[in-house]
Parts: C-alpha cells; sequence; structure tokens
C-alpha cells in the first residue's frame, strides 16, 4: 500500500499551463513560469547533509537546491518534508480507496489503473510540470578544469574548442555514454531506469559560454508499473555561477521542450556564438547557419514572431 501511494505521489507531475510570470527565486535566479507556480528550497537535514558530502572538498563552495511547480504538488511535498503521512492526501486517499473497491487481482492491471487514474486527476487539476533547480556560488567547469583527470581533461578540451568542435566533439561524447546499449540513443542507468536520448548539445553561446542542453525520455520501472516521463536538462555557468535545471513531464508534453526554453530564457542563453572566418564563401556559410538558428527557435516557441523578424533585420544587416 506504502508503495503505491508513493508511485501515485511520483506521478504527479505534467506540463499544460502557459507562461505568465517571472518567478524571483531569492534573488538566485529568475525563470519564466505558469502563473500557479511557486517554489521551495529543500533545506531539510537530509538534504543538507547530501550537498555538504558534495562541497566539502571545496573550500567556499555552496550549492542551493529548489522544486519549482505547481502550488498543489509543492505543498504536498512540503508537507511530507515535514512529515506529514502521504496518505492523508485527498487525491492519494481517493485513488486508494478506489482501487481497494476495484480489488484487482492482476497486479499489472493494478499499476496500470493507478497511473491512468493519476493522469486524470493532474489533467482535472491543471497540475503541471515540475522543475528542480540547482544554484552553485562558484564555477563548476573552472573547479573541473583545474582539478585535472579525464572529467577535467575534456572539459579543458571543450572550453578552447568553437561550436563546429563542439557539435563533433558531443558527437563523440553522446557515443561513449550510450556504448553499453550501442544504439546511440539509450543511457543504461540500472536495471529499471533508462533514458532515451533525443537532443544532447553542448555548444557555446553568443557570450562565449558554454552549455550542456539535453531533452528525451526517461523510462522507471516500479514492479508492475512503467512510467515515461518526459525530461529536459540544461547545465550552464553563467557569471561565475553555476546554474542547472532538471524538468519532468508525464502527459500533454507536445510543448514541453519550447516551454522549457522560455522557462531558462531569463537566466540564460542558449542562441550560439557563431564562428565568423574572413572567405566570403565561409561568411555566406554563416550567414545561412544564423538564420537556420534563428528560424529553428522561432518555430519551437523560444521568439515571438517580432523577435524572430528584429533578430533576423540584424543579421543581414
Amino acid at each position: 500500500m506504502r508503495f503505491f501511494s508513493f508511485i501515485l505521489l511520483f506521478s504527479l507531475i505534467l506540463f499544460s499551463s502557459s507562461f505568465a510570470k517571472i518567478l524571483n527565486i531569492e534573488n538566485k535566479i529568475q525563470i519564466d513560469v505558469p502563473a500557479s507556480h511557486k517554489f521551495i528550497k529543500y533545506d531539510n537535514e537530509e538534504v543538507k547533509n547530501s550537498i555538504e558530502e558534495i562541497v566539502q572538498d571545496y573550500d567556499g563552495m555552496e550549492i542551493d537546491l529548489y522544486l519549482v511547480g505547481p502550488k498543489k504538488y509543492v505543498d504536498l511535498e512540503k508537507a511530507i518534508l515535514d512529515g506529514e503521512d502521504p496518505m492523508d492526501n485527498e487525491y492519494v486517499r481517493s485513488i486508494m480507496n478506489k482501487l481497494e473497491r476495484k480489488n484487482f487481482k492482476d497486479e499489472v492491471r493494478a499499476g496500470k489503473w493507478m497511473v491512468s487514474e493519476a493522469k486524470k486527476i493532474m489533467k482535472k487539476e491543471k497540475i503541471d510540470f515540475i522543475t528542480y533547480a540547482l544554484v552553485s556560488n562558484q564555477s563548476w567547469i573552472k573547479i573541473s578544469a583545474e582539478e585535472g583527470g579525464d572529467l577535467g581533461d575534456m572539459i579543458n578540451d571543450l572550453q578552447t574548442m568553437d561550436n563546429r568542435e563542439l557539435n563533433e566533439a558531443t558527437k563523440e561524447i553522446r557515443k561513449e555514454i550510450t556504448k553499453l546499449s550501442g544504439n546511440n540513443k539509450s543511457i543504461l542507468v540500472n536495471e529499471s531506469m533508462t533514458i532515451n536520448l533525443s537532443k544532447f548539445d553542448i555548444a557555446k553561446n553568443e557570450n562565449d559560454e558554454l552549455f550542456l542542453k539535453s531533452n528525451g525520455k526517461l523510462i522507471m520501472i516500479f514492479g508492475a508499473i512503467k512510467l515515461d516521463v518526459m525530461l529536459n536538462v540544461f547545465i550552464a555557468e553563467h557569471k561565475s555561477k553555476t546554474y542547472a535545471f532538471i524538468s519532468a513531464c508525464y502527459v500533454d508534453c507536445s510543448k514541453f521542450n519550447s516551454k522549457f526554453n522560455n522557462m531558462i530564457k531569463p537566466v540564460f542563453s542558449t542562441i550560439k556564438k557563431t564562428v565568423k572566418t574572413k572567405t566570403t564563401n565561409s561568411s555566406n556559410n554563416d550567414l545561412i547557419e544564423q538564420l537556420e538558428q534563428l528560424n529553428s527557435l522561432f518555430k519551437s516557441g523560444v521568439l515571438t514572431k517580432e523577435e524572430f523578424e528584429k533578430a533576423k533585420k540584424k543579421i543581414l544587416n
């Protein structure tokens, strides 16, 4: 019974609302989110201890972790963190009572029914996507590069590359992290968890700041229950601070990628820095590349029509 209630709580995530406000998180992050969203900071002892273990070898490093999402979901998680019984939640209690009355003999059927019922509630209550946001007061890129080792050496190499070179390096990194599956797509996390990559991109923006942006699907198996979770991940350094965002979406995810891009837009630019050369052919290629990137951003919803036309005019001039 406790296991099923955990799955229900974990499943109360989806993506549907339009963006309506800039959420200022403790003057550390500004993100574009639906009006119904709020945030909490993870400051319970378990999280604090985990963070202290991470930063203990780095002098002066501080890390803050936040949950951003619909008020109903955030309030539920806050109540659980404060020690309240999840079975006291009206939605969880309602589904568990229905489950008992249905008296499924088949565990697989019971699991599928619970996931379906949870999604109905999410749609009805307009509970949309959630985001885990991490902020560090130091540059992880700089620290990793200074420490050396395989990761440090790789970051040092990436920092010296332009976006054409980064594009080729990204392909090699993707092959390496999907080596176990051999399909250049799946990252086998463990026996019950797999990440299927759609996009995996390491690049520099117009401010010459390195970033990683990825999206795809996380597939999790909990006994007889299978959950497919749409993911967006973004990691970057900006003004000597490190930012990481992990967003999850369960249903109604057709615009998930474009809305995630809008969410991080107040924090960080993902418009790639172009490589300028002296030759006419190269200049023409750069112009075409910039226009293609701009058109892609417009089609994905990152840029409004007005922003698109303004940026296109600037490029052509």
